[in-house]
């Protein structure tokens, strides 16, 4: 909650997940003391899953601003345990996730919350804007690589794609899932797209909220090819999660060769195009490694990005 009257109805509590971004964390923490007057009451906590406590610095550094917020540790590694150790204490109506490496514009939570309690919804997800470093390459930025499809205010969105880099939810749906995040995706990830399917699947509604934006910086080692198949490989994956936990297994087999077929022909037309158009060709090579994820993850492929020493 904001410096003031400690005794104030909290509307909404913001949860955030750390690991070794000390730096981006404490930009992050800035752009919530920077949050427009009007925006509802919160309250701010942190759970760091570094058993170094490498965030604390940051923390240091933001209550040495003035600001007021909770910085909780989660010494064992994975995302969701740490996204359900960041709920556990929340008092507020409705909690806000947000990114460690992202940045909330200054009407971000006003908008998020306005809308949601507008249409009566459950929870809303707003738009991430990728911000480019000096020397992102062009063609990562040309092909949109990093662009998440935007819809209209109000839009009720679908299970699928749904994730906790900018979303509120009415804190006593998200408390009656069990964990609320299934912390058997603790370590590979997809925890955010499980549980808002879980939340649909009971009657929630979800809408989007445009106007709600946030800035996903991303790094110079999250400009490369390698990370950009990599980030497409892990979609393919929790695509094919939810495939499997939604269409009847009879047409699974059947379904898994289509993708292997599309994967293996995307990838060779990709690596055709590549010399004549670094744009065109990684664009098909990232469908390639989109299709060839989903049949990974049917083959029993374990990947874990949340076990490394830096998360993705």
């Amino acid at each position: 909650m904001p410096a003031g009257d400690e005794h104030r109805v909290i509307d909404v509590s913001i949860c955030i997940c750390t690991f070794r971004r000390p730096g981006p964390l404490l930009r992050l923490l800035r752009s919530l003391a920077r949050l427009d007057p009007a925006s509802p009451s919160y309250e701010i906590i942190v759970v760091d899953n570094d058993a170094e406590r490498s965030g604390e610095p940051a923390i240091r550094e933001a209550r040495a601003e003035g600001m007021t917020l909770q910085y909780l540790v989660e010494p064992q590694r994975g995302i969701a345990r740490a996204r359900n150790h960041s709920v556990e204490p929340a008092q507020g109506a409705f909690v806000a996730f947000i990114d460690d490496d992202e940045e909330a514009d200054p009407q971000w939570l006003m908008n998020l919350y306005a809308e949601v309690v507008g249409h009566g919804a459950t929870g809303g997800v707003g738009p991430v804007v990728p911000r480019f470093h000096d020397e992102t390459p062009r063609w990562c930025i040309d092909g949109g690589f990093f662009e998440r499809q935007r819809c209209p205010t109000g839009t009720v969105l679908e299970r699928t794609g749904l994730r906790t880099g900018n979303a509120l939810v009415r804190r006593e749906r998200l408390m009656e899932l069990a964990g609320p995040f299934d912390e058997r995706l603790a370590l590979s990830g997809g925890e955010d797209t499980d549980l808002f399917m879980r939340l649909i699947e009971n009657g929630a509604r979800i809408i989007a909220v445009d106007t709600a934006v946030v800035w996903e910086h991303l790094a110079p080692n999250r400009t490369t090819v390698s990370f950009l198949l990599r980030r497409r490989f892990l979609v393919g994956i929790g695509s094919a999660r939810v495939y499997a936990a939604t269409e009847p297994d009879v047409r699974r087999n059947e379904q898994v060769l289509r993708w292997l077929t599309s994967g293996l022909a995307a990838g060779v037309t990709g690596l055709l195009l590549l010399p004549a158009s670094r744009v065109r060709g990684l664009d098909r090579l990232s469908l390639a490694a989109r299709y060839l994820g989903r049949c990974a993850y049917y083959s029993g492929f374990s990947y874990h990005p949340y076990a490394h020493d830096s998360w993705r």
